[in-house]
């Protein structure tokens, strides 16, 4: 895909050849301290009513951090912390969970996922349990399903929630790929500008323990590669597009849609290309946007929340 300017909330992108923006880095805006040892994942959440609030998981032990956000940038954040390693259902670790990601509904519910083994959790805070066990398996002997299964590879490191009980996750690299797992023999679903899990709404899925495969895969195209050196965070900003956030780039990319794969064979797995629209990259000054309190190894999901800060100030 040649490179052309696109625009975004009111901003031109310019492009050059080699698929790096000439132009609008984004800034540090704000430092905020966050009560966990590491923080590895982070996401927001919009109720039914409007309400947002900031979502942080570290995976050094098995512990959250929330609090609400307000409409001004200089407001104190409340943080309130749980446990959730002791979880009735739940079969995370007390320590080195390996949780990478996490997303949440409009029910106040959170998905945790995990990089090893391959699972998420649904938890439900209200009642203190975990609602499903998720297993996420890529069947198959090729390239990707190797890489998943490989106890010292890279799996997934980026979530949202997609409607009818599917996922789409980032596999973080060799290769980076974005995954749609759900249910065997469901058909893929894809994700379409504002196609994802809508605000205040329920994510569906039974009670239990389950079983999710791979229905399609997207491969980053030439210029998504250039861009992105690997892929480390999805959101869905608030113009209902896909955001890509690359740590080891600093960028962070708007996605073209998804277009939904083929009947779960393995010959017609793959989805397509994920093709890059515009991206910006980050400058770290100072150099964390988040702290957490007892690590310094947060550097991705601070560039996460510094990207989350920006987006929900251009809604308001």
């Amino acid at each position: 895909m040649a490179a052309r300017p696109e625009a975004t909330g009111g901003k031109t992108f310019s492009m050059v050849r080699n698929g790096k923006p000439k132009k609008n880095r984004l800034r540090v805006r704000r430092v905020v301290d966050v009560p966990l040892r590491e923080v590895s994942g982070i996401c927001s959440r919009r109720s039914a009513n409007g309400r947002m609030s900031l979502i942080a998981v570290g995976d050094a032990e098995a512990k959250i951090a929330w609090s609400s956000l307000s409409r001004g940038d200089g407001s104190e954040f409340d943080w309130h912390k749980k446990s959730i390693a002791k979880l009735s259902g739940s079969e995370l670790p007390k320590h080195d969970p390996q949780i990478e990601a996490v997303c949440a509904d409009g029910m106040g519910r959170i998905l945790l996922l995990q990089e090893n083994p391959q699972r998420a959790e649904l938890i439900d805070l209200k009642s203190l349990e975990a609602v499903a066990l998720i297993d996420l398996v890529v069947e198959g002997r090729d390239k990707i399903a190797r890489a998943w299964r490989d106890p010292k590879g890279s799996r997934g490191e980026g979530v949202v929630f997609l409607p009818g009980g599917h996922l789409l996750v980032a596999k973080e690299k060799k290769p980076a790929v974005l995954i749609e797992f759900g249910p065997p023999h469901s058909r893929s679903r894809g994700l379409v500008r504002g196609g994802a899990l809508a605000d205040g709404k329920r994510w569906s899925i039974r009670k239990g323990r389950h079983r999710f495969v791979a229905l399609a895969i997207w491969l980053p195209n030439k210029t998504l590669t250039k861009t992105c050196a690997d892929f480390s965070d999805l959101a869905i900003g608030p113009d209902g597009c896909l955001y890509l956030l690359s740590d080891q780039s600093a960028t962070l990319a708007r996605l073209d849609d998804l277009p939904a794969g083929a009947a779960p064979r393995r010959s017609a797995m793959h989805g397509g290309s994920a093709i890059w629209m515009a991206s910006q990259r980050v400058s770290h000054l100072p150099h964390r946007v988040m702290r957490s309190s007892g690590s310094t190894r947060a550097k991705r999901a601070e560039t996460s929340c510094c990207l989350s800060q920006r987006l929900r100030t251009r809604r308001t």
